[in-house]
């Protein structure tokens, strides 16, 4: 076994009893980022109901608001749990760009959400120069 487990449940995304990410066990059984966690989960689920709702610039910014508050985790033992929590907050990003690009492309075309998706390309892109900035350090 690892030093420390994650565990990331779709099926458990819009249950307030859970998040989207949860911490199984940690290698400094000090869990010293569960506020954190909580807020990023919070986020998550926001964005998850905007994007059901097609409100999408209103998820995007929820994922960015979630993805700026891993930075906050800067404990040395911490730091591979804040890269997880920015990996998935940038899969969740991905998906709703694929989504818009598959709305605003093609025979039936969606010109209304065309800003939205070039939003999410910008953000994307800035997610994730954040993320390899934060890798190399």
């Amino acid at each position: 076994m690892g030093l420390f487990t994650m565990s990331e449940e779709e099926g458990n995304y819009f249950n307030d009893n859970s998040g989207f990410i949860e911490l199984v066990s940690c290698p400094v059984e000090e869990m010293f980022c569960t506020k954190h966690l909580d807020f990023i989960n919070k986020r998550m689920k926001l964005s998850r109901n905007h994007w059901i709702d097609k409100e999408f610039p209103q998820a995007i910014e929820e994922l960015k608001i979630a993805f700026y508050k891993t930075f906050e985790i800067n404990s040395t033992t911490c730091l591979l749990c804040a890269e997880l929590f920015r990996s998935t907050i940038v899969k969740s990003l991905e998906a709703i760009h694929k989504d818009l690009r598959l709305m605003t492309k093609g025979f039936i075309k969606r010109k209304h959400l065309i800003s939205d998706f070039e939003l999410a390309t910008k953000v994307l892109a800035e997610l994730k120069n954040e993320k390899s900035d934060s890798e190399a350090v």
